[in-house]
């Protein structure tokens, strides 16, 4: 196994947005079995080296790594970087040459990453992606729209489709006489007697009709602009 496939079998396991960056010339992308020390790499395990987006304190349990560098046979040099820095130290990277075999790339990094993947300075992954059980069922729409130029460059992480939804008190809503909302008008009513009509029975004005998160990116916005049958993004 090559490292190349050892990173889309690595992909099937972690369902994460990356791509895949070339090191070397046309004739290396051809037919190699090298691992990253240029050694045969043979049945053992390939070595791939990541820059990753880290969104928590501390990074992931090394067990879980040893769990799946196991299951898909790769050594995996993983180098963490915080969500609020991670778009310095790629712009560094990318602008020295020295990124990743793998990077992590969001939908805000597409544009800068599109003049380089027409500069082959990327793999395309597409054919061999039927190679691999879990791979070969990715949803045909996302990998469809995730495309540049026709070609394959990335594995998307997997999530809902829609995303946008919401959660009421439905013993508010029993005290009130209230139904599930279907309608915007509906949903509005309910959250107008949440707030005016003491659905928690205490006689006390100390109830919030409706709450959601107030950035504009992830929050409130994304969320009523879906009643209205927006588009994602």
């Amino acid at each position: 196994m090559n490292w190349r496939k050892g990173l889309i079998l690595f992909g099937a396991i972690m369902l994460s947005v990356l791509l895949l960056v070339a090191c070397g010339d046309d004739s290396e992308k051809g037919s190699n079995n090298k691992g990253t020390n240029g050694k045969d790499s043979g049945d053992g395990p390939a070595n791939i080296s990541i820059m990753a987006t880290l969104h928590t304190p501390e990074v992931p349990d090394e067990k879980v790594l040893k769990l799946i560098e196991e299951a898909a046979n790769v050594k995996l040099d993983i180098e963490w970087v915080p969500d609020n820095n991670y778009n310095e130290k790629l712009n560094t990277a990318f602008a020295t040459g020295t990124l990743s075999q793998v990077v992590s790339v969001g939908f805000e990094h597409l544009d800068q990453f599109r003049e380089a993947i027409k500069d082959d300075q990327f793999w395309e992954i597409g054919p061999y992606l039927d190679e691999y059980e879990n791979l070969s069922n990715l949803k045909e729409s996302i990998v469809e729209n995730s495309k540049i130029d026709g070609e394959i460059y990335g594995i998307y992480q997997g999530r809902p489709l829609s995303r946008q939804g919401i959660v009421y008190r439905k013993d508010w809503a029993d005290n009130l006489g209230l139904s599930t909302p279907t309608t915007v008008e509906e949903l509005f009513e309910m959250a107008r007697a949440f707030t005016e009509d003491d659905p928690n029975g205490n006689g006390k004005n100390d109830t919030i009709g409706i709450t959601d998160r107030g950035d504009l990116v992830y929050g409130a916005f994304k969320t009523i602009s879906s009643w209205f049958g927006t588009p994602n993004n």
